[in-house]
């Protein structure tokens, strides 16, 4: 499908759906940041660096888009690495989960050595599908599949429930993204990605609330 592209104030510009879309997740991962600062523990550390990450990727990704006819993909280069970084601080935040998660102590290894390995074959072959793979390990791996087995284990991680929606949520993308699945140009297979974004992040942040207010009263008492 042919991209959208346009003139403006003399720039030929394209894509302005993915400018619109990736400044929306852009606000609300700094909104989640800031409001996630009323809550004081090891977890919530790494998952608002996650969003502060994220929604700064999330900024460049949009002007990556924007821009791409004067950057090419060096222009997307900041957005991709970013986006990598934020995927480990998410990985190190389920890993946070005091009296819940107990995880080994190469657990925090992998998760590094995963996201800059991806993150380097991304640059180097200038391909995006090693960033979306890092993602897909990322959020399936870790806020899919760990925080299952975190529920089966300890009743008072039900709150992840929002994590398990999040990453159900997100599982479209994959098929989106290989099949490429174009419903009108104005709606393309990356504006569709970033809905479910927005949607994914958006019940971590639930979850991710939830467990601050039951940690807070945790100390309280």
């Amino acid at each position: 499908m042919e991209l959208i592209q346009f003139d403006f104030l003399g720039l030929h510009l394209q894509e302005p759906m993915a400018l619109l879309f990736n400044w929306i997740i852009a606000g609300f991962c700094f909104y989640a940041f800031n409001k996630l600062g009323s809550y004081k523990n090891e977890a919530n550390f790494y998952w608002r660096v996650f969003y502060l990450t994220f929604g700064i990727s999330t900024v460049f990704g949009g002007l990556g888009h924007l821009f791409f006819n004067y950057t090419g993909f060096f222009g997307k280069y900041p957005s991709w690495i970013l986006g990598c970084v934020a995927n480990g601080f998410a990985g190190m935040g389920m890993l946070h989960f005091k009296g819940i998660s107990a995880p080994k102590s190469y657990a925090y290894y992998l998760i590094w050595i995963k996201s800059i390995g991806l993150c380097v074959a991304s640059v180097i072959t200038q391909k995006f599908i090693f960033v979306a793979l890092d993602a897909i390990l990322t959020y399936i791996g870790y806020t899919g599949i760990y925080a299952y087995l975190l529920m089966k284990r300890d009743i008072r991680a039900k709150f992840l429930k929002n994590m398990i929606i999040a990453v159900v949520i997100l599982l479209p993308s994959a098929f989106i993204f290989i099949f490429k699945l174009n419903i009108h140009q104005w709606l393309n297979k990356d504006d569709l990605s970033h809905i479910l974004m927005l949607f994914a992040i958006y019940y971590f942040y639930l979850g991710l609330k939830e467990w601050g207010r039951n940690e807070s009263q945790v100390e309280y008492v």
